[in-house]
């Protein structure tokens, strides 16, 4: 069998195919053409897929199989089965589908889109994760808000049967990287064609069309991380990064030019095109040691011009058009100063100013005279070359450093897109520093560079004059966005992302949970067996958490705000009448982060941990405030409650990096602090021990990504770290099998689903949904009290939605 991209030879007349009775010789006329070639190929092809998805199939059919079915314009599930895309190995199904416009609407393409939509996060995982990866997301882009139905939801050889989901994740990811991205610009060739060109950590340059197919060879440097690009005309390419080397290329030759600059031992930490008032225009290499010099960007040979004076250390640099014919100024950050350098001025620096963070980035904007930076304090603000005058500030980001700038236009304004250390994105009028729509969430680790491109195609879903923003993630992919608006994909809304989930207990069906859900837009309770929802008048403030409890045999919800007010909820009104709201407690002076209920002396208590440092204990019965503990130097991320042979032990996280022990009944310190070293512990779960003495231990989350075991009796360390090995811990839930094994689920902002036996210490499955996570929940089938499930129950939620499936480990 030839390759893909070979050519293809008619088999001798009078042979036949893959066992039907007809010949190819009947078929001898249809050969003739190309396209109906790669049709007859693609249909024999998908004739020797085995129907069973955990049987390999043969290494040509997972990599070329959807190659042959595209070109033969029969991309389908019926000619690319559920049975060979665990095993897809082409990565190119996600570009195949955004190319096959020919494809009928009527052909199913339900398996291919679920599989697109995950491929690009999917890495090394084993067939059966593949598998029940690619099951997961089926479910949830056909079936969303669907009633259960378990036995259509079954897929041989999945791990999970969906119950329930409300998810609709972005489909904008143009390509992926095996690498990290670094470096990330856009350039018009000279026969008028856009292209994206990336650099990444290993020293490599990619070329991309558009859509996100690659346009050429890639340019291998051959030294350290590529982290700066800088196209120039004539179709040349200069790249700068941690070799210290600025090299020369031609893109459409895919050929090497020069290496004007080599300076080993230190790092080229800016490259950029500047002119000054009457004087030609040069490239700016600063380096790590403060070093800066100037090129011709013809010749790149160095030239004898003025520059200003640098620190010894890195600078970014940004030239700041003055308008008209006054040339350029020089902005200079160095740390967390910013100088601007006028060299029509006498003296060189003009003005400069300090920062709450280091700078990580300044750009120039389309306005004369005005620049942009960003800093590590989530700084963003706006400013005038000529006085220094801050012109405007944006609304400080909700989370960590602002890490990449781009300049834009955004109907007709400037403009500029930040991308910051909570993976997100976010645009922001140049004049008033005002947000330009809503955050653009999806990338499963932080943008690391932005730029743009011109909207002007069709497949581009964009408008003339329209830029569209296009963003590199650590999370290996490129994707493009409408500033303002959501990822440019297929076109699919996008949810408002989920505050909080919880599963609330049982629906009106057996085995169906009722489960809880919050976004910005409001709160509502959804019985998973009707797929009925029913409204919680929780008012105007967002929910941040939610628990449940049983207090006097009456199910409550318990629901904590943006406000920082707790509302308690009750239940036991009927299928589909709305909850009663029973009282509120008030006692945090910012939201609650995690609640947990728990039954202690014949009363139900709540324990609750907030933003504003503080753990505190309520009595459900009484509706009163117990006790508050102020010990967590910062904000409380998470709380459980573990049951211990000396009663419930009460478990709080913190920013601090601490895990702390509370007794229910004075709330005194159980022990000592655990110091957990995983910077900030984001989650804490209790994990059963299979002793007879009913052991149970502390699991921690950490923001360094890592899982550990702590022996809350003696403070210390049990086993060794647990890596997820893709961003943060953001939530954890431990539970039993059917056949009783222990299980640790991990998620965060990678939008993996990690199960852990926490016997053996075994990574168990990965579960990707391809989208940030924040939230898990957990109905254990063997829950004490709890109803009665064949095998436990996993919700998941973040900013995508929610999603509800049962685990069936049995087997592994």
């Amino acid at each position: 069998m030839s390759d893909a991209d070979g050519p293809y030879r008619a088999p001798r007349p009078g042979r036949s195919d893959t066992g039907d009775s007809k010949t190819w010789a009947d078929d001898s006329k249809a050969w003739a053409d190309t396209k109906d070639a790669h049709r007859l190929i693609a249909e024999a092809l998908s004739r020797l897929v085995a129907a069973d998805p955990t049987i390999p199939p043969h290494p040509y059919l997972s990599r070329h199989l959807a190659q042959h079915a595209a070109r033969g314009e029969v991309l389908d599930d019926a000619h690319v089965p559920l049975a060979v895309l665990p095993w897809e190995s082409s990565a190119n199904v996600r570009t195949l589908l955004r190319q096959s416009d020919a494809v009928s609407a009527a052909r199913r393409q339900e398996w291919l889109e679920a599989w697109a939509r995950i491929e690009p996060f999917i890495g090394g995982a084993g067939p059966d994760s593949r598998l029940t990866s690619l099951h997961l997301a089926h479910h949830a882009a056909t079936r969303p808000r669907t009633p259960l139905d378990t036995s259509a939801a079954r897929v041989s050889g999945s791990r999970i049967t969906p119950l329930w989901s409300d998810w609709t994740a972005q489909d904008n990811v143009l390509a992926v990287s095996e690498t990290r991205l670094e470096s990330l610009t856009r350039t018009t060739t000279t026969d008028g064609r856009s292209l994206l060109v990336s650099g990444d950590n290993h020293g490599t340059i990619r070329m991309w069309e558009p859509h996100g197919v690659p346009a050429m060879a890639p340019l291998h440097t051959y030294g350290g991380a590529v982290q700066h690009l800088l196209p120039l005309p004539g179709d040349l390419l200069l790249s700068a990064g941690t070799d210290g080397s600025v090299r020369v290329w031609h893109l459409t030759r895919g050929r090497l030019l020069a290496e004007p600059v080599h300076r080993p031992g230190t790092w080229v930490s800016a490259l950029t095109l500047f002119a000054a008032k009457d004087a030609p225009e040069v490239v700016l290499v600063a380096h790590s040691d403060g070093r800066l010099g100037a090129l011709d960007p013809v010749t790149f040979r160095p030239v004898d011009t003025p520059l200003p004076s640098l620190d010894p250390a890195p600078a970014l640099l940004s030239g700041v058009g003055l308008g008209g014919a006054e040339g350029m100024a020089l902005a200079v950050a160095q740390g967390r100063r910013v100088r601007v350098w006028d060299p029509r001025r006498a003296g060189g620096y003009t003005h400069e100013h300090e920062h709450e963070g280091a700078v990580r980035a300044l750009v120039d904007l389309a306005a004369p005279g005005r620049y942009a930076l960003c800093d590590d304090s989530g700084y963003i603000g706006f400013r005038d070359a000529s006085t220094g005058r801050e012109t405007a500030v944006a609304p400080a980001p909700p989370a960590g450093p602002v890490v990449a700038l781009t300049a834009l236009t955004v109907g007709g304004r400037a403009a500029v897109a930040s991308g910051g250390s909570d993976h997100t994105l976010r645009v922001w009028d140049a004049r008033t520093g005002a947000a330009i729509g809503g955050p653009l969430e999806g990338h499963t680790a932080p943008p690391v560079a932005l730029t743009t491109l011109p909207g002007t195609s069709r497949e581009l879903s964009a408008p003339a004059g329209q830029e569209l923003l296009v963003s590199a993630g650590a999370d290996h992919t490129l994707r493009r966005w409408k500033p303002g608006g959501p990822g440019v994909g297929a076109g699919r809304t996008v949810r408002r992302p989920v505050t909080a989930a919880a599963l609330a207990g049982p629906g009106s069906t057996a085995g169906a949970p009722l489960i809880a859900v919050a976004d910005e837009s409001g709160t509502a309770l959804w019985d998973t067996g009707t797929g009925r929802p029913v409204p919680l008048p929780a008012g105007h403030a967002t929910v941040t958490a939610f628990a449940s409890a049983l207090v006097r045999g009456e199910p409550l919800l318990v629901t904590a705000h943006s406000d920082a007010e707790v509302q308690l909820w009750s239940l036991d009104r009927g299928a589909h009448a709305a909850p009663a709201r029973l009282a509120g407690l008030l006692g945090h002076s910012l939201p609650v982060r995690s609640m947990a209920a728990f039954p202690h002396d014949g009363r139900t208590l709540l324990v609750t941990g907030g933003a504003d440092g503080t753990v505190r204990l309520w009595d459900l019965d009484r509706v009163c405030a117990l006790a508050c503990r102020e010990d967590h130097l910062l904000s409380v991320r998470d709380v459980a409650v573990l049951d211990t042979a000396q009663g419930p032990r009460i478990v709080s996280a913190g920013t601090d990096g601490t895990v702390r022990l509370w007794d229910p009944v004075t709330l005194r310190p159980v022990g000592v602090p655990l110091h957990c070293e995983q910077r900030v512990v984001n989650a804490v779960a209790a994990v059963a021990v299979d002793e007879p003495d009913g052991a149970v231990l502390v699991a921690s989350g950490g923001e360094d990504g890592t899982i550990r075991l702590w022996d809350p009796g003696t403070g210390r360390p049990v086993g060794r770290r647990l890596d997820i090995g893709d961003g943060p811990v953001a939530a954890l839930a431990f539970f039993r099998t059917a056949t009783g094994r222990p299980c640790l689920a991990a998620t965060g902002p990678g939008g993996t689903i990690h199960l852990w036996d926490t016997d053996t210490g075994s990574h168990l499955l990965r579960i990707v949904t391809g989208s940030p996570l924040g939230a898990l929940d957990v109905l254990d089938a063997r829950q004490p009290g709890g109803p009665h499930l064949a095998h436990p129950v996993l919700l998941a939620a973040g900013v995508a939605g929610v999603c509800v499936f049962d685990v069936r480990m049995e087997g592994r």
